[in-house]
C-alpha cells in the first residue's frame, strides 16, 4: 500500500471519532480552576523556577530570586511560572554587596489577557533587584518594589493594584490554555493534510460527506433534547 493511500485510509477511519469528539466536547462544561498570584523561587545559583511550598515568609539569602506570576490552574492545568528566567546576574547586574544586607532578584509577571479579570488589563512585567536587610523574608522583598494586598490569612491577593479587588477566585479555565498542545502539533497536521489532498477517490468523498451529515444529525438531536 502506498503511503498516500495509507494516510487516506487512516483519515477515513478516524474521521467519525474526530466528529464525535468535536460534538460532545463542544457541549461539555468548561473546566473549573482558580485565578491567583503564584509564588515561585530560585535559590542562589539556580537557573529554573521552583513553586514555593509556603508563603513569602521564608528567610532569603544573597543571590536568591523571587518570582510572582498571576496565573490560573486546575487539576489538569498547572500554574505557570514567570516568563522571565530567574537570572540573578542579569537582574542584579551592578548591585554590589553591602554589609548587613542581601541582594535579591525579583520578577513579577502579571499574566496574560486570557486570564485577566473583567475590565482589567495586565501590567508590564517587573524585573528588579532589591537590597534589603539580612534575614528578610520574601514578603519584605516584594513590598520593596510594589504595593501588596493580602487577606486575613496572609494570602497575597494583589500586587501593584492588580487585580483591583478579587482574591483567589474560581473561574472557567480559558480555552486558550487547553489548546496549547494542539498548537504544538500544527506542523505535523499540515504535512499529513498535504498527503491526504494528493487525491481522494470519488467514493471516499461520498464517505466523508455521509459522515458529516450523520454528525450534523446527531448534533441537532442533542440540541433538541436540551
Amino acid at each position: 500500500m502506498k503511503k498516500s493511500q495509507h494516510v487516506r485510509s487512516i483519515a477515513l477511519l478516524t474521521l467519525p471519532l474526530f466528529l464525535f469528539n468535536l460534538i460532545f466536547t463542544s457541549s461539555a462544561h468548561a473546566e473549573k480552576g482558580y485565578r491567583y498570584w503564584g509564588y515561585f523561587q530560585a535559590a542562589a545559583g539556580a537557573t529554573q523556577w521552583t513553586a514555593a511550598m509556603t508563603g513569602p515568609s521564608v528567610e532569603l539569602h544573597d543571590g536568591d530570586v523571587e518570582g510572582w506570576a498571576f496565573t490560573a490552574s486546575s487539576n489538569d492545568i498547572p500554574a505557570t511560572p514567570p516568563m522571565a528566567d530567574p537570572d540573578f546576574a542579569t537582574l542584579c547586574n551592578g548591585s554590589s554587596q553591602v554589609a548587613g544586607k542581601i541582594r535579591v532578584g525579583i520578577v513579577v509577571d502579571f499574566g496574560g489577557a486570557e486570564i485577566a479579570p473583567s475590565g482589567e488589563n495586565p501590567k508590564e512585567v517587573i524585573t528588579d533587584c532589591v537590597v534589603i536587610p539580612a534575614k528578610s523574608t520574601g514578603l519584605v522583598a516584594l513590598q520593596a518594589i510594589a504595593e501588596v494586598r493580602a487577606d486575613k490569612s496572609g494570602l497575597i491577593c494583589g500586587i501593584g493594584g492588580y487585580p483591583a479587588s478579587e482574591c483567589g477566585v474560581e473561574i472557567d479555565m480559558p480555552a486558550a490554555q487547553a489548546m496549547t498542545t494542539s498548537a504544538q502539533n500544527e506542523s505535523v497536521e499540515e504535512d499529513n493534510t498535504s498527503e491526504i489532498q494528493e487525491g481522494f477517490e470519488p467514493v471516499e468523498y461520498l464517505a466523508i460527506g455521509a459522515a458529516l451529515l450523520a454528525a450534523l444529525g446527531i448534533f441537532v438531536l442533542i440540541r433538541r433534547r436540551k
